[in-house]
């Protein structure tokens, strides 16, 4: 039988520099039991933790009047996400990504499962930019990737978090960092 619990639920103000407003983030956990892919790549049974957090945020591109855009850097947030897309050839997710209403906002969620194992403990996470599924499946998905760090770094970065709202986001960048490393080890260049 599984445990679950849901913490924090805070909306934080916007603060000019960080190119974000009106952050969301919402975190859900539990415990259960299940089978797993142990490190091995054999199926296990055990306990299994999990964590979904969801993160949710407006993107402004504008900046506080007289601010340095050519600081070292500085790139608003919106105008990386349209960028990495643009260099995106799947283009059907792409597409399927730009097509909510409000172009200007983005939906993160991230569910990450947690299993200690006698190999070492077993992590793995997924990942969902506007409620479509985002797999590193191929190079060109990599600057999603990217985007998607640089969102969480900047708001670990410039948000007053509570403990449990910065451990989760904290997850979600170390999450998004592996998936991406092992896709880069593994990649055919």
């Amino acid at each position: 039988m599984a445990n679950y619990f849901f913490s924090g639920f805070v909306k934080y103000m916007s603060i000019n520099f960080t190119g974000i407003k009106n952050l969301d983030i919402k975190t859900f956990k539990a415990d259960g039991y299940g089978f797993y892919l142990n490190n091995a790549n054999h199926i296990e049974q055990g306990d299994k933790f999990y964590t979904i957090v969801s993160l949710k945020a407006d993107l402004d591109g504008t900046v506080i009047k007289g601010e340095n855009t050519k600081a070292p850097g500085f790139q608003p947030h919106i105008t990386h996400y349209f960028e990495a897309l643009q260099k995106m050839k799947h283009f059907v997710l792409a597409q399927k990504i730009l097509g909510i209403e409000n172009q200007d906002q983005v939906e993160i969620i991230m569910k990450h499962y947690h299993a200690p194992d006698n190999l070492g403990d077993v992590n793995q996470a997924s990942f969902m930019l506007n409620g479509q599924s985002v797999p590193l499946v191929h190079r060109n998905v990599l600057p999603l990737y990217s985007f998607m760090a640089r969102v969480t770094r900047d708001i670990l970065k410039f948000f007053d978090l509570s403990p449990k709202t910065r451990e989760s986001v904290q997850l979600m960048n170390n999450s998004i960092a592996k998936e991406a490393e092992e896709f880069i080890e593994n990649m055919n260049l």
